[in-house]
């Protein structure tokens, strides 16, 4: 008998490849991505989980036209002239920086993947724009570094992304299987249980909006807000059309099947502690605040995308939509006032330099040493101890306030803002700090029969029985 209501534990959120430039699937052994969903066993699926979700909304729009005349008093028709739009929005729980990587970010990560122990992505978490993806405008550019073996998408705006509904009721399944590598997997790309999902999609996402926040006493958390262009409602979770269109014709793209993966088991950090935030910056003037003695109670970040839906005569739905410069990341802080610092809001004015501030999460047990793995050899590891970093470049000073109430102690708010210009990276807002999904740890490689069949193989098993993962596959 059918569930009589849908709860939070049988839904998950994907987020997929833009539909102009990415496809769905990477051969196991590498080269451009594919829309091929054939012999999955040899097959990676692209679609990856939003994690730590709090909550997903959508709204459908559906805009109609009056038509009036002369002579009647009622409406003769209300047909749809303008495309509709869906309005998406969800919000999660920080856990590092894969969620934003996989909504197209530019963010920086250490890797782990052999041979590497540690070192970032970027040689410098201030050498590439966190933006650099949305105004690359050859959308089937790719790039590859010597020892990756997927080729990387320069373009990372447009999204198709999907809220999966377990119709059964129960939990989005986790399926575990100790690796065979003589054997890829064929349930990294399936669920098994993906034929009993309903999956509502939505086709060419286009981001509006994105913030964070920190403040004491709450689990520093992110959000993020979208326009689509389209939505699918199927009844299964494997083979189902993807929801990309083409916006001259309107119809959905063809030759886009769509297969839900499972849910690997959870990595890296359950969320982020509070506590263990540390907002430190260069010092300010004519503030009248001394900010070594501040004691901040939280933290806003917002970027806004300034979209703009380029339209055309002939087209059905917007050729794109673009985000239009200047883009800003704006920065609110607020904390509690201990002491006054000398200054003047005249010489504020004079000078109006730019600040640079630095938000990090650094937990404490990523301080402590990490175990190298047994009985496979050692892998020399460099411990990364910020789990997240967010990094303000040159940000001007907007406002700023003070509030003091009988019994409450003076408060203190400021606003900062700085432009994220891919062409110059001497300023702007950038991202950087673990993906979130290593977990580096112990394993035993096993020597074995897989299936019951008698046959050379190997089987490599973390001693806690957990998913070795590593950031070979671009999280994007």
């Amino acid at each position: 008998m059918a569930r009589p209501n849908v709860i939070y534990n049988c839904q998950a959120l994907f987020v997929g490849p833009a539909p102009e430039s990415g496809y769905n699937y990477f051969d196991y052994n590498g080269g451009a991505a594919t829309n091929d969903h054939s012999n999955l066993v040899q097959k990676i699926n692209r679609l990856n989980p939003i994690d730590r979700v709090q909550s997903v909304t959508y709204q459908i729009n559906i805009p109609h036209e009056d038509i009036l005349q002369l002579n009647q008093r009622g409406i003769v028709d209300r047909p749809i002239i303008n495309y509709p739009t869906v309005d998406l929005s969800f919000n999660y729980l920080l856990c590092g920086t894969k969620n934003e990587a996989r909504l197209g970010f530019n963010v920086n990560y250490p890797l782990y993947n052999f041979p590497f122990g540690g070192m970032p992505y970027h040689n410098n978490n201030e050498g590439v724009s966190l933006l650099s993806g949305f105004f690359e405008k050859n959308k089937s550019r790719t790039n590859r570094k010597y020892w990756e073996t997927f080729p990387v998408n320069q373009y990372r705006d447009c999204k198709n992304i999907y809220v999966v509904v377990n119709q059964e009721g129960d939990d989005i399944n986790k399926f575990y299987q100790k690796e065979n590598f003589l054997s890829p997997d064929i349930y990294q790309s399936i669920d098994p249980n993906a034929t009993g999902y309903h999956v509502i999609s939505f086709g060419n996402c286009y981001i509006n909006n994105y913030t964070t926040q920190g403040a004491v006493g709450a689990l520093p958390a992110a959000s993020a807000s979208f326009t689509a262009y389209n939505a699918n409602f199927d009844m299964s979770g494997s083979g189902f059309q993807a929801p990309g269109i083409e916006t001259k014709s309107g119809t959905i793209s063809p030759d886009k099947d769509v297969i839900i993966p499972r849910i690997l088991p959870d990595e890296g950090y359950p969320a982020l502690n509070p506590g263990d935030i540390k907002i430190t910056t260069d010092s300010f003037s004519g503030l009248g605040v001394d900010f070594d003695k501040l004691h901040i109670q939280g933290y806003d970040i917002s970027i806004d995308f300034n979209r703009q839906p380029l339209t055309n005569l002939g087209y059905k739905f917007p050729v794109d939509a673009r985000a239009t410069s200047p883009i800003f990341a704006s920065l609110s802080l607020n904390g509690i006032v201990e002491s006054g610092n000398s200054g003047s809001l005249v010489d504020l004015v004079s000078i109006n330099s730019g600040y640079d501030f630095t938000i990090s999460v650094d937990p404490k047990n990523c301080e402590q040493p990490i175990t190298p793995p047994i009985n496979a050899g050692t892998i020399p590891i460099n411990t990364q101890v910020e789990s997240l970093r967010y990094t303000f470049k040159g940000a001007i000073l907007e406002d700023f306030n003070y509030n003091t109430n009988i019994g409450e102690n003076k408060t203190f708010g400021a606003s900062f803002s700085v432009e994220i210009n891919p062409d110059n990276l001497a300023k702007g807002f950038f991202i950087s700090g673990v993906l979130g999904m290593e977990k580096i740890e112990d394993f035993i490689l096993l020597e074995g029969s897989p299936n019951g069949v008698e046959q050379d193989a190997y089987y490599l098993q973390q001693e806690t029985d957990d998913l070795l993962v590593t950031n070979l596959i671009p999280p994007y």
